[in-house]
């Protein structure tokens, strides 16, 4: 059957995020329902990536949420799911989001950590400014 994967996401978008991109994330953390003409990423299982849950993991139901701040003009994302990642969907999903983050946490701007079920240690994901 396979063994699930956690992902903990956060980051701040880049102003200039095209809109396609927006709505492939509000389609993907579930603010919208259908799924955008113009979907960016392979069909399959990375557009509810940041909806899985099992009891594998502390958070067996994903919790994701997407919000526009005033402020700093820009898109926040912040989820943790869990998905039996067989096709390496999460890493298709970073490496896709990658290149629209502004920023994330700390001096190295970590913005993701990706835990397999039977893992020792997570792998962490920066920006590397």
């Amino acid at each position: 059957m396979g063994m699930y994967t956690e992902i903990i996401l956060g980051a701040e978008l880049k102003n200039d995020t095209p809109k396609n991109i927006i709505n492939a994330l509000k389609y993907i953390t579930g603010i919208e329902k259908i799924k955008p003409k113009d979907f960016p990423l392979p069909d399959g299982r990375c557009e509810w990536l940041l909806q899985g849950g099992s009891c594998s993991f502390a958070i067996n139901k994903g919790l994701a949420k997407m919000w526009f701040d005033n402020i700093g003009k820009q898109w926040i994302i912040s989820a943790r799911a869990n998905i039996k990642n067989s096709e390496s969907e999460i890493e298709t999903f970073l490496d896709w989001l990658k290149p629209y983050i502004k920023s994330g946490s700390g001096a190295r701007e970590m913005y993701a950590i990706v835990m397999y079920e039977e893992q020792i240690e997570p792998d962490v994901y920066y920006l590397d400014y």
